[in-house]
């Protein structure tokens, strides 16, 4: 896929001509690794709007991915409900600068990320929450339809020792070389040898402190962005999801082993997930670090180091506990309140 980089006024007139709706104000640009998104107010109303580059084949599997959205929606999971565009459809087509555009518009959740919430936030309370409502998620996704199209990108799991490797001869920075080569061979020794063991399902793949909305008192109030399911790793889910809490906690393993007691309060992992947790989490804390200090020069620089605060604390953190054996131990689930 490729970045696309719309400012608001054009965003504007694309959002008006597939969606019929006339902002009021100036579109708000949002962060994002590859789309452009915007707050749009219309009226009295606010909603998401999502622009990415497309193509036919893109567009069905941006149009797949949109339907299991709204799927999981329509089932009472805190997920946003999509506006159909002019034409019915969930994700409509624009054309800038003789490029295909996909647009997806959402209803507005007025809460924040997690990861905005500071010190207010109690890790491992929220951790557990967190845990059990992806395990909740994962329940519908095994229902829902597989993609029109094998999906891989740069943050499937099942491929994460490989894409740090890719990277490596890029890395600069000693601490990060560190990292990822430390959290290579902790892959190494614990996930490959159960690899061909573990549940291969549907995954939203990006439970990520952006892509959790919550409100002040913790609750959460949405997850977004889907850019990232793909049929891949069941333990990926709750793995994914603790990697990024973990950066917002001091006790980085009790955040680690709260996403754990959570999901396993509705979802019970296998012998072969469980191996495989920890080392999942201080992988993708390490493809984090890697992917991100690589991309930290291009255009969207910025959004690189924001993407990446944090991480290489923490990965070091997870990794002195796993040295020592006690990363997401059943002690520390324990006293998680498992």
């Amino acid at each position: 896929m490729h970045t696309l980089t719309l400012d608001p006024r054009e965003a504007g007139r694309i959002l008006a001509d597939t969606h019929g709706l006339k902002a009021t104000a100036p579109l708000v640009p949002l962060g994002s690794e590859l789309a452009s998104t915007f707050r749009a107010t219309v009226g009295a109303r606010e909603v998401a709007v999502k622009m990415q580059a497309s193509s036919p084949k893109e567009l069905a599997v941006q149009r797949w991915r949109a339907a299991v959205a709204s799927r999981l929606s329509a089932q009472g999971h805190p997920v946003p409900s999509t506006l159909p565009a002019r034409d019915g459809t969930i994700v409509a087509t624009a054309t800038h600068q003789g490029r295909d555009v996909a647009v997806t518009v959402t209803e507005w959740i007025p809460a924040a990320p997690y990861g905005e919430l500071g010190d207010a936030l109690d890790a491992v309370a929220f951790g557990r929450t967190l845990g059990a409502t992806a395990a909740k998620l994962q329940a519908t996704l095994v229902g829902a339809p597989r993609p029109p199209k094998p999906i891989q990108h740069t943050w499937a799991a099942h491929t994460m020792a490989e894409t740090i490797a890719e990277h490596l001869p890029r890395v600069t920075d000693p601490e990060v070389r560190d990292i990822a080569e430390r959290a290579r061979s902790i892959i190494a020794e614990t996930v490959a040898p159960v690899a061909a063991e573990l549940p291969r399902v549907l995954v939203h793949q990006d439970l990520h402190d952006s892509n959790v909305l919550a409100t002040p008192a913790g609750e959460i109030a949405a997850i977004i962005d889907f850019d990232d399911m793909l049929v891949g790793w069941r333990v990926a889910e709750p793995a994914i999801a603790a990697a990024y809490l973990a950066r917002h906690s001091t006790d980085p393993a009790a955040a680690v082993a709260a996403v754990a007691a959570g999901w396993e309060s509705v979802l019970p992992f296998t012998e072969a997930e469980r191996a495989a947790y920890p080392a999942l989490v201080v992988g993708r804390l390490a493809l984090n670090a890697t992917v991100w200090h690589v991309r930290a020069t291009g255009d969207r620089a910025d959004y690189a180091r924001l993407r990446g605060t944090g991480t290489l604390a923490t990965c070091a953190a997870l990794l002195a506990g796993a040295s020592s054996g006690t990363l997401a131990t059943d002690g520390q689930a324990e006293a998680a309140g498992a």
